[in-house]
């Protein structure tokens, strides 16, 4: 059996590239990089990139094994012996089946040449950084010729014009952008920024995955027909 669960493995890392983008090594830096260590939370930033629940909770404990596989000893030694001495894995624990992920594969936000400006400008917003990559992605989906900016302390998003800016913060993630009233109830008028106009007329405070929903992608729309 476990032997099996090896094989299960084996496929499913063989599978990481062509299924998102990156490789195992690939996704053990992106994991690194966010900063993230509790267990939860690595499982959470992954379904935030598109994993379904048991692919992003076998990779988090790749990456807790120090990026080894878990089953990898198993496989080898089972072919030196019929014997194998690997643990059985818990009922909790079945890898996960190589089916697409849940959400379409988009760019991350970064992977132009201003990558590095967005990059650092995603890192303030520090435990909301996956929200944040969040919110840059969907609206990649929502509107697919998007292109992604900075400017002074915003991720600007243009479709050939700028009509959304995010700014990333360590409590609140602020989306500026020109709602058209698709976003009645949830919009405020937008705050100033170190004293500087703000570059739409209306905001939405954001730190739940869960406000990411129709709304939202409505809102979204609506600010990119501007």
């Amino acid at each position: 059996m476990s032997t099996d669960y090896a094989e299960k493995e084996r496929d499913f890392i063989a599978s990481l590239n062509e299924d998102t983008g990156r490789d195992l090594a690939g996704w053990m830096a992106a994991i690194a990089e966010s900063g993230l260590s509790e267990r939860n939370a690595i499982i959470d930033w992954l379904r935030h990139q598109g994993f379904q629940f048991a692919r992003a909770s076998w990779l988090e404990r790749i990456h807790h094994n120090g990026g080894r596989l878990i089953y990898a000893d198993a496989l080898e030694h089972a072919q030196h012996s019929s014997r194998s001495t690997a643990r059985v894995p818990a009922s909790n624990e079945e890898p996960p089946a190589r089916d697409p992920p849940e959400r379409p594969r988009l760019p991350l936000p970064g992977t132009s040449p201003l990558g590095n400006d967005i990059q650092q400008l995603l890192a303030e917003a520090k435990g909301l950084r996956p929200l944040a990559e969040l919110i840059l992605r969907e609206i990649a989906r929502i509107v697919p010729d998007v292109a992604f900016g900075t400017s002074n302390a915003f991720i600007v998003m243009s479709a050939p014009l700028p009509f959304a800016a995010l700014l990333p913060g360590p409590r609140k993630l602020r989306l500026y952008a020109n709602f058209r009233q698709a976003a009645t109830g949830r919009t405020l008028p937008a705050e100033t920024v170190n004293k500087m106009a703000p570059p739409f007329s209306e905001m939405l405070l954001l730190d739940d995955a869960r406000s990411i929903d129709e709304d939202f992608r409505r809102s979204i729309r609506a600010a990119a027909r501007r």
